[in-house]
């Protein structure tokens, strides 16, 4: 088998490992943050810090970058195709989104956390819960980013 088709198939694997990882995690913040249950989140919150979930995240994201990489080498692709460009403009979309509202929903995780073990009133995470905007950009953009990514690496369209 050449060297491309293993590279290929490992950043596929790769990539949606990544994507499993990071959209399921988000899908259960998500649900927690709508449904204002403070006990849920914590829950999720404590599950995936203790399990290290995000490091296999960003680990499979680092080897699908890299085998994408060496499938575009070996492969003969030119790195600066039109729809090559596009998957790097909307990984770094992902990132981005990721940086901007991700710390603001963690930290609110956090809260629930200290409310579950009484150590902050749950009204309160409720309220902030209620009063927070990122739920609403953060999944659903994400879940569009890599709607894109697979588009656009599925159909090449430039």
């Amino acid at each position: 088998m050449p060297a491309v088709l293993i590279f290929k198939a490992l950043h596929i694997l790769s990539m949606i490992t990544m994507v499993s990882v990071f959209l399921g995690g988000e899908f259960f913040y998500t649900v927690a943050y709508l449904r204002h249950d403070v006990r849920a989140l914590a829950f999720v919150h404590r599950t995936e810090v203790q399990t290290r979930v995000p490091i296999l995240g960003l680990a499979a994201l680092f080897l699908g970058v890299v085998f994408g990489l060496l499938t575009a080498a070996t492969g003969g692709l030119d790195f600066f195709r039109g729809w090559l460009i596009a998957a790097y403009l909307l990984v770094a979309a992902f990132l981005v989104n990721s940086a901007l509202l991700a710390e603001r929903l963690l930290r609110l995780a956090r809260k629930a956390v200290e409310a579950d073990a009484g150590k902050r009133a749950t009204e309160e995470v409720v309220h902030d819960m209620a009063a927070s905007r990122a739920v609403w950009a953060f999944f659903p953009v994400n879940i569009a980013i890599f709607a894109a990514i697979i588009l656009d690496m599925v159909l090449k369209p430039f």
